[in-house]
């Protein structure tokens, strides 16, 4: 099986570790484009880039997912299925119809509930105990597809903070 995997912030690292580890073919990382951080404003990959590159797994950066040359190269590569974890980006129907299998979100809540870009705050500033990762398939309304699996329930501690909790469902992802 080949996949392409998406993401951008360290979060996304455990959920592509855990492919490259498992022996799937990862045919080409997309996370978002090089970014100014910093006081000196200097120009930084994301982490996921970093990963990849360190396993020498081809990456693209675009701009727009949905632009008629990343779709090209999706569509060229022939992915079995495409992973989704934290990309930053919406995809859409032409894009979401290039893999065989389909497109898959790992998402930091367990949803229905807490949809959207921020799941992780919401769920602590909400008061939840209890949270975890769903993965599902992708459709054109946001965090609204199938569930394949969802994991255990992961304690919220009164001490978490955004930081802790991300890092913590971003190893479960992983799992």
């Amino acid at each position: 099986m080949s996949i392409v995997f998406m993401g951008t912030p360290e979060w996304a690292i455990p959920s592509l570790k855990a492919a490259v580890e498992s022996g799937i073919e990862v045919s080409a990382v997309f996370t978002q484009p090089d970014r100014l951080v910093g006081r000196k404003r200097e120009l930084a990959p994301s982490p996921v880039k970093q990963y990849a590159l360190e396993q020498n797994i081809p990456v693209y950066t675009p701009e727009n997912a949905d632009s008629k040359d990343t779709i090209g190269v999706v569509t060229s590569l022939s992915p079995e299925l495409i992973l989704v974890c934290a990309y930053g980006q919406i995809l859409t129907q032409q894009f979401l119809d290039i893999p065989d299998i389909g497109c898959f979100n790992l998402h930091f809540s367990f949803l229905p509930s807490l949809r959207g870009a921020s799941p992780v705050q919401n769920a602590i500033s909400s008061g939840l105990k209890t949270t975890g990762v769903s993965l599902q398939k992708i459709v054109l309304r946001l965090d609204s597809g199938p569930l394949v699996v969802c994991s255990r329930e992961i304690e919220i501690l009164n001490d978490d903070t955004t930081p802790t909790l991300g890092s913590k469902l971003s190893e479960v992802s992983g799992n």
